[in-house]
């Protein structure tokens, strides 16, 4: 491969990465339900904080910590988790009236960590102070933009290697590719590869230690690495990355075997991992990562040996192109396997940026396949030059398709439910709607009005909530309790009033002592 070729298919990436690395933490686990709930206002002190989760936890790495109005930690019991590993809970002390920020800490079953916060009061005559999230410690998404780059780069860089080496090791096993012309360089790249895949299988673990550490004391190591799917990993692929060196070229079957176990080590750690049964999703990714080894590795094959090994490869193009035509048709289907499980609805791949970055690799497979058919076309009517340029634009849609897997691996295949803050103002009325978290099954609903005219007080305020996915369901009504009429009112209350995913009108009538009615409406979707 010469030095053009690699030039420009570094700039290619390097473009690609620029406008393609996520900034910013993307949650996996969500938070599906909170008690007591955000922003409530409560009479008196709760016993004990119960956080919800939609998928299952890791044991290890999980914490609820409470903090006053002075930022000091009033929780000092631990936290415990549930038998089914999906919710956390935190008992508390009798705490005096005030406003407290409540942070949880998890890590999902698919290894990703995920942190948040959310403010309630005590006390009748406590006002909720929303500020009160800047006293919390744990700073959600507060990474700079060059940790991010490097987060992207190091994943991108990973599954490149990891592709490459395999799908190398693969092709090595063959009769027709292990000839004595070529078996010293064959060798020689081999150990390259292999350094390349632990030097990159450091850097991962490295990256995802500070991602799940708070301190670097031998306890918490040494917990991550026995009682975390992503720390045993981790480990794991270290270990068969050490033993490559000792093991592989030696034995056909002991290759494959390699191959086969650390692309299922690599599997445990990630979104297969947390949904139910993971061997099913942990088989169907194990095959999807061989079948895109075998075609990586084999256009890294050609590419390597084009120059100066030209009559081999001519005989290895033949068999490279229907093997890498069945692995591109392997991916399709367990690409579309995977995805029909991570999503409850296919739509979903419009709201994320996982989903809109699978429907550019999914565009980007289709050219590769466009590239393949023009291929073979030109090697029935050996157009060497034509086959050389078409294998160099194969090889760098290739990488710029393995970035991508890269980078998305890291996001959430599913979109985040986010609480609804809907603020409006018109000449005389202005008002805020909260909905928390915005979740199908209970929610914290929240009205604040206040009247900007002299003399005219709110005299009530009516919340409906109107299922746009089904005429049949009627607008449904959430009960707001009578209050006195003022200026500035408040209406709060929890309740299963949102009970199906999909999409929603929230509409706010307010009334005025002079009988006006506003009507506010504001769609808004429950994933």
């Amino acid at each position: 491969m010469n030095k053009t070729v690699l030039r420009n298919i570094l700039i290619v990436c390097l473009i690609f990465f620029i406008f393609a690395v996520p900034q910013g933490v993307f949650a996996h686990a969500l938070l599906e339900k909170a008690t007591p709930a955000p922003d409530s206002q409560l009479k008196s002190s709760p016993k004990e904080i119960v956080l919800m989760f939609n998928e299952r936890l890791e044991k290890e790495l999980y914490s609820i910590k409470v903090f006053n109005e002075d930022g000091d930690m009033v929780s000092k019991s631990k936290t415990e988790i549930g038998k089914e590993q999906k919710y956390i809970k935190q008992a508390l002390p009798p705490l005096p009236n005030g406003n407290y920020a409540i942070s949880y800490s998890v890590l999902s079953a698919d290894g990703h960590p995920v942190k948040g916060s959310y403010v309630i009061s005590i006390g009748e005559g406590t006002v909720l102070r929303s500020d009160m999230n800047q006293l919390v410690l744990h700073k959600e998404g507060s990474e700079s933009v060059l940790y991010s780059i490097y987060n992207s780069v190091v994943r991108a860089l990973y599954y490149i290697v990891l592709l490459l080496a395999t799908g190398w090791i693969i092709w090595g096993t063959l009769k027709k590719v292990d000839i004595p012309e070529i078996r010293p360089s064959y060798r020689q790249w081999a150990i390259y590869l292999q350094i390349m895949l632990l030097t990159t299988t450091i850097g991962m673990g490295f990256m995802q230690f500070i991602d799940l550490l708070d301190s670097w004391t031998p306890s918490e190591i040494w917990s991550v690495l026995t009682g975390t799917t992503i720390g045993i990993s981790w480990f794991l692929s270290m270990l068969l990355s050490l033993l490559g060196f000792v093991l592989l070229l030696r034995f056909n079957w002991l290759d494959r075997l390699w191959v086969f176990m650390i692309l299922a080590v690599k599997s445990m750690n990630g979104h297969a991992m947390a949904f139910d049964p993971p061997i099913r999703t942990i088989s169907i990714d194990i095959i999807h990562l061989i079948g895109a080894a075998i075609w990586a590795g084999g256009l890294f094959y050609i590419l390597v040996f084009w120059n100066k090994q030209r009559e081999h490869v001519r005989r290895f193009l033949p068999m490279f192109s229907q093997v890498a035509l069945i692995s591109i048709l392997v991916l399709f289907v367990t690409g579309i396997a995977s995805t029909l499980i991570f999503l409850p609805q296919v739509h979903y791949l419009f709201y994320t940026t996982w989903g809109i970055m699978l429907l550019i690799k999914v565009v980007l497979v289709l050219f590769v396949i466009v590239i393949g058919v023009i291929l073979r076309y030109a090697m029935k009517k050996a157009q060497e030059d034509a086959i050389g340029k078409l294998l160099k634009i194969d090889f760098s849609l290739m990488i710029i398709i393995l970035i991508i897997v890269g980078i998305f691996t890291h996001l959430s295949p599913l979109p985040q439910n986010k609480p609804l803050v809907w603020h409006e103002q018109e000449k005389n009325i202005e008002f805020t709607t909260t909905i928390t978290p915005k979740v199908p099954g209970t929610n914290h609903f929240m009205v604040e009005a206040n009247s900007n005219k002299e003399g005219v007080t709110i005299k009530r305020v009516e919340l409906f909530l109107k299922y746009q996915d089904n005429p049949d369901v009627a607008p449904i009504q959430v009960p707001f309790s009578e209050i006195k009429q003022s200026m500035d009112v408040q209406y709060m209350l929890d309740g299963q009033y949102l009970p199906f995913v999909g999409e929603w009108i929230v509409e706010t009538r307010i009334l005025d002592s002079e009988d006006n009615e506003h009507v506010f409406s504001q769609d808004f979707i429950v994933y």
